[in-house]
């Protein structure tokens, strides 16, 4: 990890909320991986890690996740955060939910007034869906680290003043949104404590803002098979329930491609 500093907007509020320490790095292989590792060799306080750029960055299904890091403001592309939590008895979903609906809601703030929505995507996408632009714009990782407590870390990339040059993303400022990166950080370390202590409400929050939900779907399975029907609920563990022609099916895991509205 490089050089480590504190971002004085946020540090003070992490504490407070009862999130551990913030650090930051100019650059990082992976924020979750970092903070995985320090818990597998005997550091599982509560922890927030900041990355101005990530050279090893993971998202779903060992994807890699790009951002767009590049010249003297690189810090300020995107927001790059992972937190490392106690995980609870049901495991990571409830605080994957909790970071996803912080995100959601840091995000929403940011586009206030400027016609953009901002929509969840199942299992782990925030989608905007605007006039000046529409795309991904963040995506949530987790990995539950085994151990007494048990410790997930739950990792967020979203891009704030720019998108990497990828297929279909977007940045809040290019949608209208003029939050910097550690305003954004600040609303989410804001939020996230209230979705931590009350998880059925993250559950709710991403529920009524889904893309997926309600939509014909068809569902790439990670073993190769696929599903086609609509998506129709997300049940208590993250799952998705879609009905196709032989029933309801709950999904742990694919690639979901919206068909229709």
């Amino acid at each position: 990890m490089g050089s480590v500093t504190q971002l004085p907007l946020s540090c003070a509020a992490a504490r407070w909320a009862g999130l551990g320490e913030l650090r930051h790095a100019a650059a990082t292989g992976s924020t979750n991986d970092d903070l995985a590792r320090e818990a597998r060799v005997g550091d599982r306080s509560p922890a927030v890690l900041v990355a101005d750029h990530q050279t090893a960055g993971r998202g779903r299904l060992a994807r890699r996740w790009s951002d767009a890091a590049t010249g003297p403001r690189a810090g300020e592309a995107s927001l790059l955060v992972s937190f490392r939590l106690e995980a609870p008895v049901a495991g990571a979903f409830d605080r994957t939910a909790a970071v996803a609906a912080a995100a959601l809601e840091a995000a929403s703030g940011a586009l206030a007034g400027s016609g953009a929505a901002v929509r969840a995507k199942w299992p782990n996408d925030l989608l905007i869906e605007g006039l000046r632009a529409s795309g991904k714009v963040a995506g949530v990782l987790s990995e539950i680290v085994d151990g007494d407590p048990p410790l997930v870390v739950v990792g967020l990339g979203m891009n704030i003043a720019e998108a990497p040059p990828e297929p279909g993303a977007v940045s809040l400022a290019q949608a209208g949104g003029a939050a910097t990166r550690d305003e954004i950080l600040a609303s989410l370390i804001d939020a996230l404590p209230g979705y931590l202590a009350d998880p059925g409400r993250a559950r709710e929050d991403l529920r009524d803002a889904s893309a997926t939900l309600r939509r014909e779907v068809r569902v790439q399975r990670t073993d190769g098979t696929s599903i086609v029907g609509t998506a129709v609920d997300i049940d208590g563990s993250g799952r998705l329930i879609v009905a196709g022609d032989s029933g309801e099916v709950a999904i742990e895991a694919g690639d979901v491609f919206h068909l229709r509205s």
